[in-house]
C-alpha cells in the first residue's frame, strides 16, 4: 500500500493537485474528463427546445492534454445563446406596446455545474484507486 497523501483544503487545492497529476494518470483522468464533456454537451443539446436548432448545433465540446493537464471546454457559439439562458426584460415599441419577456431557459449553467462536480468526484476517485489519500469534498 501506498503511503501517498494528497490533503486538499477546498475545490481550488483540488484543482492544483489535478494538475499536477503523473504522466500514467494523464490518461485515465484524460477519459473522464473526456466523458464528461461529451455528457455535458449531449445533455444541454438534448436540454435545448425542439424549435432551437441554432441553439442545439452550436453546442461543441473539446478536450485538449498538454503535458501533465487535461482540459475540457463546453460552449455554445449561438449568438443568442446568453439571451436564452438568462432571459431578457420586458421590451416595449416607441409607441409603447408590449413585446413581452423572455423568459431564462436555464439549461446550460445547470448541466455544466452537475457534470463537473460528478467529473471532480470521478478524479478524486481515480486518486484514492492509486494510492492517494483525498479529504474534503468538492
Amino acid at each position: 500500500m501506498s503511503h501517498n497523501r494528497l490533503t486538499c483544503d477546498g475545490l481550488a487545492d483540488l484543482r492544483a493537485a489535478l494538475r499536477a497529476l503523473p504522466a500514467d494518470l494523464t490518461g485515465e483522468a484524460g477519459h473522464i474528463v473526456e466523458s464528461a464533456v461529451n455528457g455535458a454537451a449531449l445533455t444541454i443539446r438534448a436540454g435545448y427546445p425542439a424549435r432551437t436548432g441554432t441553439l442545439r448545433d452550436s453546442v461543441t465540446g473539446e478536450t485538449t492534454t498538454s503535458g501533465f493537464a487535461v482540459h475540457g471546454l463546453v460552449k455554445n457559439s449561438a449568438k443568442h445563446a446568453y439571451l436564452f439562458e438568462h432571459g431578457t426584460q420586458a421590451r416595449h415599441t416607441a409607441l409603447g406596446a408590449n413585446r413581452g419577456t423572455a423568459p431564462p431557459g436555464h439549461v446550460f449553467v445547470p448541466v455544466i455545474l452537475q457534470r463537473r462536480r460528478a467529473m471532480y468526484e470521478e478524479l478524486k476517485d481515480l486518486l484514492t484507486r492509486h494510492g492517494l489519500l483525498v479529504s474534503g469534498d468538492v
